[in-house]
């Protein structure tokens, strides 16, 4: 029998092995970081978004969440902002926010310590009611990228078109 520190050690390996392979819930098209829709209206739906920090911390509870979901969170305010960056371990200056036509949204994820990774795309899927996120590792030519796992946030500001409040 696997007790839960063994399935929560192979819970995030598994991740990182889909990130690494690419394996992961994507919303397919161009990354040109605009808005789109689909033609019919279901489906995911692009949103706008732009990385305002990218640091090598995880939150304290990432290993109880991470075998059933990868971390994100939404900022819609100040107050939550500030909770959400001291509870995902960031240092870096929390970024000035338009609270009218922004929401920061914080995703907690792994990586390969030494082919980092990138955010390519965000999207709302309308069939399952969740947030997409697709990353994007970065390798150089001939590198191959170590099977370990480094520990990476990120920060979005987004202007969703959903009500995300």
């Amino acid at each position: 029998m696997i007790d839960r520190l063994t399935f929560g050690i192979l819970g995030i390996a598994l991740m990182l092995l889909a990130t690494l392979t690419g394996v992961c819930k994507v919303c397919k098209g161009p990354d040109t970081g605009r808005e789109r829709d689909t033609v019919d209206g279901k489906g995911p739906m692009q949103i706008a978004f732009r990385v305002v920090a990218a640091e090598k911390t995880l939150p304290a509870d990432f290993t109880s969440v991470a075998p059933e979901d990868v971390p994100i969170r939404v900022a819609t305010n100040e107050d939550a902002l500030q909770a959400l960056w001291s509870h995902f371990g960031l240092q870096s200056p929390v970024p000035p926010v338009r609270w009218d036509r922004e929401v920061i949204m914080l995703l907690g994820t792994g990586e390969s310590s030494n082919c980092p990774l990138k955010v390519r795309e965000n999207a709302f899927d309308r069939d399952s009611g969740r947030l997409q996120v697709r990353l994007e590792r970065y390798t150089g030519s001939g590198n191959a990228c170590y099977l370990d796992f480094a520990p990476r946030t990120f920060a979005l500001v987004a202007k969703p078109s959903i009500p995300l409040r």
